[in-house]
């Protein structure tokens, strides 16, 4: 039982994760029903395919049997389901299909934002292109077009964005019929208005207009205008001078785009996202909580347990559960570090082995009972040193390279560590004996969710997350992390921290 609750578990991240990746929804759908198949009580007995739209993702049942289903739903509308059917008949286990209705959850939100996302780039690319262009017509045809007045007019009148001229006093000259359909005001009630008058922020409209008379124009500026019923409108704004055929200065000419439903689409998908991140850091933290528990309880049970196979049994039950607890620990961290919740708590450390080095020793001894005594200290290891800086969130540091070094370094490899001083910062590394890692993958592996792809990377488990929430932990104190390599032989990884004050003798 134990072990098909941990697969549905780690099925749910895995989903989770590649739900949360780059590749195309089509590609996210076919990948995370080998995850389901894998996760499932009696893998490979069953058929899983999801069904969105028009397509069907997987190899569908035969249709002798109605499948068990669960409805895609994306704004109260169903878009498809998720579908199960065993080869020889049966329904889902209770565990089973609370696993699925977690993943049709995950399949509403997913599809909803890729949803939300094709419709926003469409508009983007939309006003990227019209700014673009008009910028382009009003730099290089503003002197032609003062000489005809025919033709300017056709494009105030044609146009759906906002077009207002201004004079030197900042009186509006001309205001198009767009200006009048975005903010409802007509032509006759604006003409010798202060153009000041419709913006949200007079402060605001005084800097761009600086900004304006010292480069000659600004492009997509972002900014609130009011309208004429009390509501506002968020535009985008390319403002530039006007000038007459001698070059002389006569006011301003502006071309604002209507962004407000954009901006409230980008504001629904950050919204999206962010409830996705919730969700993702809540569930991490009952998953460590939980495993905290079951690895404290099986560790009771081998204390008094006698029987040698059982004890074995029960080692190894141990052994996943801390493995889970680490795999849900750098989950934790990815989700404060993504949802805002990763503060450094920067202090005075005088003792840097005493509050750092050694804890995050201690803290693998668990998982590698016999880790002590494989810390070498030839590089001249790390003493009675002072560094600014947050001592929980460098134990996460050395806990995770010194893990990655017990995990991939040769039998019985020495692991080194050791520091440098250096002109306003210490420079720190952790070596190891080991295979080490080709050259080209020595700047992707602090990508998240990266994985060096060889032999023995396939044959260790890991979440792909240590070094990339590492590298944000270094960055955060100011400091940076790189790592250097000989193929076959050993590799380093070397990061900087500020020096403290000096500790009190």
């Amino acid at each position: 039982m134990q072990d098909s609750l941990s697969r549905k578990r780690q099925g749910l991240f895995l989903i989770g994760r590649e739900l949360l990746g780059d590749a195309s929804l089509g590609d996210k759908l076919s990948n995370i029903l080998d995850y389901i198949q894998v996760a499932l009580d009696e893998p490979g007995a069953a058929s899983a395919w999801i069904e969105l739209d028009d397509h069907t993702y997987g190899v569908s049942g035969d249709g002798t049997k109605e499948p068990f289903a669960l409805a895609i739903q994306v704004d109260n509308r169903v878009r498809g389901r998720l579908c199960l059917a065993y080869s020889g008949g049966g329904e889902p286990s209770v565990e089973e299909q609370e696993f699925l209705t977690e993943i049709a959850h995950l399949l509403d939100r997913a599809v909803s934002m890729f949803d939300r996302e094709a419709t926003l780039n469409v508009q983007r690319e939309r006003s990227v292109r019209l700014a673009d262009n008009l910028y382009k017509e009003m730099w290089n045809r503003t002197e032609a077009l003062a000489d005809k007045s025919g033709y300017l007019e056709g494009i105030l009148r044609s146009s759906d964005d906002c077009i207002v001229t201004t004079d030197l006093e900042h009186r509006i000259v001309e205001w198009n019929p767009g200006a009048e359909k975005i903010l409802g005001f007509s032509a006759e009630e604006m003409q010798g208005r202060k153009v000041e008058e419709i913006w949200e922020s007079a402060e605001d409209r005084a800097k761009i207009l600086e900004e304006v008379m010292s480069k000659g124009g600004v492009r997509n500026y972002e900014t609130r205008l009011k309208t004429k019923y009390g509501g506002f409108r968020e535009i985008s704004l390319t403002l530039s001078v006007l000038k007459d055929n001698e070059g002389k200065i006569l006011g301003t000419v502006g071309v604002s785009k209507d962004i407000t439903h954009e901006k409230a689409m980008i504001r629904d998908l950050e919204l999206l996202n962010q409830s996705f991140r919730e969700t993702l850091h809540f569930m991490n933290h009952e998953f460590k909580n939980s495993l905290m528990v079951i690895g404290g309880f099986v560790r009771r049970l081998l204390e008094s347990e006698e029987d040698p196979r059982r004890k074995q049994e029960l080692e190894i039950v141990y052994h996943h559960s801390k493995f889970l607890e680490a795999m849900t620990l750098d989950f934790l961290v990815m989700a404060e570090l993504e949802h805002g919740e990763f503060h450094v708590r920067e202090r005075l450390i005088r003792n840097y082995y005493e509050e750092v080095i050694l804890p995050a020793m201690l803290g693998l001894k668990e998982r590698y009972p016999d880790s002590l005594p494989s810390y070498d200290t030839s590089m001249g290891g790390v003493g009675n040193i002072s560094v600014m800086g947050d001592p929980n969130l460098l134990q996460i540091v050395y806990r995770n390279l010194f893990g990655n070094a017990l995990k991939y370094r040769s039998p019985s490899g020495k692991i080194s560590y050791g520091v440098e001083p250096r002109s306003h910062h210490y420079q720190f590394n952790v070596w190891n004996e080991g295979p080490g890692l080709p050259a080209e993958e020595t700047e992707k592996i602090f990508d998240k969710f990266y994985r060096v792809n060889t032999e023995l990377t396939k044959q260790k488990r890991g979440t792909g997350l240590g070094l990339y929430n590492i590298r944000r932990i270094i960055e955060a104190h100011g400091g940076r992390i790189w790592c250097e390599t000989r193929p076959g032989a050993w590799i380093n990884f070397l990061f900087t921290l500020p020096k403290g004050e000096n500790p009190a003798p």
